[in-house]
């Protein structure tokens, strides 16, 4: 069943995964696969300050913008994570298929589709990376990255790792901050087969929320 550790606030939520993750590389993880976000890039900040060794930093997803766009995710880690991070960037600029499947082949040659950890963030709608309820590709079962057109949130293409690979990864974490996550995670801890993330059963390791997203009447739980 997955872990729900609950925390007082988004805050102590980074500062929890930033443990988590220094304690995975300090344990000889060497290919860790991050999603986008306020709440997440201030785990990868705090993280920083930890040191983040010689691990291969990989995207959930990206946005199909150039590497330096203000909208990239690889961008953002660059920033959060500092200089001596290797950032794994992707060519979003070539469109979401080429993309996807440069980025696919270079994830199975140097991971063989296996992650140490994954952590992923929780959309308003139930979407996590870049994998929305009702779009084929969270269906997507044969390829470890797939390209998105038409997400309903911009920018409209993408790229995104499968639900199969992200089940495969040793850890998987999901993290969920504030009011307006409440009723998406509900949903998640219930099982919805409609939100994509809620089908990874057993592969999702633990949630990470702060008490405004909580299930009502959840204390804290570390």
């Amino acid at each position: 069943m997955t872990a729900l550790t609950v925390l007082p606030d988004a805050e102590a939520v980074a500062e929890h995964v930033a443990g988590l993750l220094a304690a995975r590389v300090e344990a000889g993880a060497r290919h860790i696969a991050l999603s986008g976000g306020t709440t997440p890039k201030r785990a990868y900040e705090l993280l920083r300050e930890r040191g983040v060794g010689d691990v291969e930093w990989w995207l959930v997803d990206e946005r199909c913008v150039p590497n330096d766009h203000e909208e990239s995710n690889a961008r953002m880690l660059r920033e959060a994570l500092g200089p001596e991070a290797r950032v794994r960037e992707a060519r979003g600029e070539l469109g979401p298929e080429d993309a996807a499947w440069l980025y696919g082949r270079e994830v199975m040659e140097r991971t063989g589709g296996v992650f140490d950890v994954v952590v992923l963030g929780l959309g308003e709608d139930g979407h996590t990376a870049s994998l929305f309820p009702g779009h084929p590709e969270a269906a997507a079962e044969h390829a470890p990255v797939i390209g998105v057109r038409g997400s309903p949130k911009p920018p409209p293409e993408r790229i995104t790792l499968t639900l199969p690979v992200i089940a495969r990864a040793r850890l998987t974490l999901l993290l969920a901050t504030g009011a307006g996550k409440a009723e998406a995670l509900g949903r998640v801890r219930a099982g919805d087969a409609e939100l994509p993330i809620a089908r990874l059963g057993d592969g999702l390791d633990e949630i990470v929320a702060d008490e405004a997203a909580a299930p009502e009447g959840q204390a804290p739980t570390a």
